[in-house]
């Protein structure tokens, strides 16, 4: 199955997505992977369904398999990434797919727990980084302590919404639309035309996208367009007028009162700004989305601290 997020080819013998990267704008998806976010500097906003995380330097986060989720940042910042396919979980915990986990260290006073969460992540960046023989074996060994520890300390009960997105008819739906509409973005797009496609009333697919999505859909659609028109910003020298109309706004003051009310800035002061600071540089960027680049970053000093903090922790 695609899932409209990052199109990731792990290899055996390294089973995850492992990323030091520079955050900007990224759309609601989600995949079939738990993924932990831990900030490393500078501030991100992460949306899981309905919900909203104003996230900091060391705070963590875990995003549940199928959860519905986006991230935005207006600053620099810098966050290390990891994804665990849930069909490797699956050859150790087989029940996986029914668990849902909660761990975000900014709404617990305790943080002995999360540092060894935050360690172990700190271990697989660097063991990925120094590929000392036999690596991947280290590699393998620091997932499974992370899933141990998942289910020992961070599994909660299922909620409704976990329920209703393991549905698999509307997995696929969704699937089917947001694919669609990363295809069509830049051309007018509507409720009603996709409600044709899938033979759905209108009303009925408005629901649909709130409850799944957490947003509306023009609000994903928006979000979809946004995602290309930041890159386009960084990345050309297009004019702004012609960054709106390709990412398919229907005229450039649309196109600012979207992006101001995302941003907290005008399309030009953004580019001014994060092409000024050189975030983005050809040689450094990943693929990950399609038509999406996350952007590596390779200084691992700040990942030593906490392998120090899991050293105070004795009693973890």
């Amino acid at each position: 199955m695609s899932y409209p997020y990052e199109s990731i080819v792990l290899k055996k013998e390294i089973p995850m997505f492992l990323l030091m990267t520079s955050v900007k704008y990224v759309a609601m998806h989600w995949h079939d992977r738990i993924e932990f976010l831990l900030v490393l500097n500078g501030n991100i906003k992460v949306f899981v369904g309905n919900e909203q995380y104003s996230l900091k330097k060391d705070d963590l986060l875990l995003i549940n398999y199928n959860e519905v989720h986006g991230v935005e940042a207006n600053n620099d910042n810098r966050a290390l990434l990891l994804q665990i396919p849930i069909n490797f979980i699956k050859n150790y915990y087989e029940n996986i797919e029914m668990e849902k986990f909660e761990c975000k260290s900014f709404l617990d006073d305790s943080q002995e727990n999360f540092n060894l969460i935050r360690y172990l992540m700190a271990k697989l960046a660097i063991t990925l980084k120094n590929q000392n023989e036999g690596y991947h074996i280290k590699i393998h060994s620091l997932l499974l302590d992370i899933i141990y520890e998942l289910i020992r300390r961070f599994r909660v009960e299922q909620n409704k919404l976990v329920r209703y997105l393991n549905n698999k008819k509307n997995i696929e739906r969704l699937t089917r639309l947001t694919n669609y509409i990363e295809n069509h973005y830049m051309h007018p797009l509507t409720l009603n035309e996709l409600a044709d496609i899938e033979q759905l009333s209108v009303p009925y697919l408005s629901r649909f996208f709130q409850q799944l999505l957490g947003q509306s859909f023009i609000k994903y659609l928006n979000g979809i367009r946004l995602e290309h028109a930041v890159r386009y910003l960084i990345e050309t020298d297009w004019s702004i007028i012609q960054i709106a109309l390709k990412c398919g706004f229907s005229n450039l003051n649309y196109f600012h009162k979207i992006f101001k009310e995302t941003f907290h800035t005008t399309p030009l002061q953004y580019r001014k700004r994060h092409q000024r600071s050189g975030i983005q540089k050809p040689s450094k960027i990943k693929k990950g989305r399609k038509d999406y680049d996350y952007v590596e970053m390779e200084d691992f000093g700040e990942l030593y601290k906490y392998l120090m903090l899991f050293e105070k922790d004795k009693n973890i």
